[in-house]
């Protein structure tokens, strides 16, 4: 269980670097490719945050307590 955790806590970490990578502003020159590529890094960091998050909760919920 405990490659799971590690699992889910480096894909949570991923995610969240690739929104704030995602999220910094744009030089003018090069806005129209960069925007689009850092709009779709910000997005695959939002669902990788999104599920890993889940999957803690899921994970969390269902683990046989003492």
């Amino acid at each position: 269980m405990t490659f799971v955790w590690t699992a889910l806590g480096v894909v949570l970490v991923v995610g969240i670097g690739l929104v704030a990578w995602g999220a910094r502003p744009v030089s003018p020159p090069a806005e129209d490719a960069t925007s689009r590529r850092r709009t779709m890094q910000t997005q695959v960091g939002a669902v990788l945050v999104v599920v890993s998050l889940g999957a803690f909760v899921v994970a969390y919920l269902t683990a046989p307590w003492p």
